[in-house]
């Protein structure tokens, strides 16, 4: 779960180390020397942000820079991107990034008696252009990630799905990254009891439908191919749009199995972290049993809600994430791009 004192007190000791040990308002990260190096503009609305950049080798991350601190000017650390920040921009940082690395990011801002933290994982391609814009929207802040384009002498931000995957090499080394628990040894009693408390926590918005009948997908299939046609406004094979039809039926498809296998990652999950509990615990989650605990029944299927809503979301990520990108390969393999700002883009 998450804990907020811990959070608050990592975030202020990083900041802390910048502003009192010395360290360079720059951050420690070094900009990548390749020539076809990509390029990352981190633009924040937010208080004392950082932007801190992990792999397996650096696991306790590298800081790029310090922004809207009171107490001193922004950086200015650039890396000369050949697309300029928007003009409502006040605070930004650019660094140059090793392509085809993957990459754990962290966006972080603290501010007097809170903490917010995104993380995500990030593959820059050779000679991209990035922007990631960090702000708040309501009660929470969120990371909006763009891949830089200009196209007919208009820049195009296409986003970037993000996912949490961590990085498994890191794996106990710090806070960020824990070391897994052991579990407990396993019986019968124990296995029998466990599926009875996933099994029941379980609620119908968790379950995928069966999706669209054939032919109502069809019909939408032919609604959408019509609307790209007008709005592409020009004449495209039809070895372009067979594949195109294709791609979105595909999509269709893996957005189904998507929250198919979101459910599933789901009850593996959750039977693992019982697996963790000793067998008197795991009896006070047993529904409609004399040794249940409603009240930490509830406060343990409600975390594992939590965590299903966000596995999903990162799963459909990853499947939009893979369907742009088939478009985007579509549509360069037939120059699209040259001739529709709008092309889709990977």
């Amino acid at each position: 779960m998450f804990d907020f004192s811990q959070w608050r007190a990592l975030g202020a000791g990083s900041l802390a180390a910048m502003l009192l040990g010395g360290c360079s308002f720059n951050g420690s990260f070094p900009d990548a020397s390749e020539p076809d190096a990509a390029k990352l503009r981190f633009i924040s609305s937010n208080e004392n942000s950082t932007l801190d950049l992990f792999d397996a080798e650096h696991c306790g991350g590298q800081n790029a820079g310090l922004l809207n601190n009171l107490l001193a000017a922004n950086t200015r650390r650039r890396a000369d991107m050949h697309i300029a920040a928007p003009d409502d921009a006040k605070a930004y940082l650019e660094v140059r990034l090793q392509p085809g690395h993957e990459l754990y990011v962290q966006a972080n801002t603290l501010s007097t008696g809170s903490v917010c933290t995104v993380r995500f994982n990030f593959t820059p391609q050779n000679g991209g252009e990035y922007e990631a814009n960090f702000r708040y929207v309501g009660n929470s802040c969120q990371v909006i990630l763009s891949r830089l384009r200009e196209i007919d002498g208009k820049v195009v931000r296409g986003p970037i799905a993000l996912a949490n995957k961590g990085l498994p090499g890191c794996a106990g080394t710090n806070s960020i990254f824990p070391k897994a628990a052991q579990a407990q040894p396993q019986s019968a009693e124990r296995a029998a009891m466990i599926a009875q408390i996933v099994d029941a926590s379980v609620i119908a918005k968790m379950k995928p439908t069966d999706g669209e009948a054939p032919a109502v997908r069809q019909a939408l299939l032919d609604t959408l191919m019509d609307e790209r046609k007008r709005r592409v406004g020009f004449s495209l094979p039809d070895t372009y749009w067979a594949e195109y039809r294709q791609n979105m039926d595909r999509f269709a498809n893996e957005m189904t199995s998507a929250r198919a296998g979101s459910l599933q990652r789901y009850k593996d999950y959750y039977s693992t972290q019982l697996g963790l509990l000793d067998t008197p615990t795991i009896k006070t989650l047993l529904p409609d049993s004399e040794t249940a605990d409603r009240s930490k029944a509830m406060a343990a299927n409600n975390t594992m809600l939590e965590y299903h809503y966000r596995t999903q979301r990162e799963l459909l990520k990853e499947t939009l994430s893979a369907h742009q990108a088939r478009m985007a390969e579509l549509d360069q393999r037939f120059d699209v791009c040259k001739r529709f700002a709008q092309c889709w883009q990977n």
